[in-house]
């Protein structure tokens, strides 16, 4: 039993596809090789291409009928969205550069404050130096032998 034989369906169609290639074969390639061949697949070329361009012609004018957008419209409204898009991140990178020096505006006002701060403090000590020196200046004009010393004091002040 082992020398009978299996059906074989893709060897069949295999044995069938090389008869016709070796029947047909040479008579397709020398009618397509010559001249009046060319000639009719050249006008068969150009009756597809009218229509083509009948049928998107129509094909136009029944979107436009019927109020549906076309290729070129929807191509169209893609390039605005894209350039759209790229506005929108524009604007964002623009936001995002106004907040960073915002918030570099927010630091520089705590230090304007806290820099008044130490100048205020800074004023309120010569204020007091200032007093000091003065009441000085008055006790060293009442009691005249502690001129000298004033005189001397004034002097590393300054």
């Amino acid at each position: 039993m082992s020398n009978q034989k299996t059906y074989d369906p893709f060897a069949m169609w295999q044995d069938y596809y090389k008869n016709v290639q070796n029947y047909w074969g040479p008579a397709i390639n020398e009618k397509v090789g010559t001249e009046e061949f060319s000639e009719w697949m050249g006008k068969v070329l150009e009756g597809n291409l009218l229509f083509r361009q009948m049928t998107d012609k129509n094909t136009k004018q029944f979107l436009e009928q019927m109020n549906l957008p076309t290729r070129e419209d929807l191509a169209s409204v893609s390039s605005l969205i894209i350039n759209l898009d790229q506005k929108i991140d524009d604007m964002e990178e623009q936001l995002e550069e106004s907040f960073e020096k915002q918030t570099s505006t927010d630091a520089l006002k705590k230090d304007m404050v806290s820099l008044k701060k130490e100048v205020k403090e800074i004023g309120s000590k010569l204020e007091e130096v200032l007093n000091f020196l003065k009441k000085e200046e008055q006790k060293s004009n009442e009691n005249p032998k502690g001129n000298e010393d004033q005189t001397a004091l004034k002097a590393n002040v300054k």
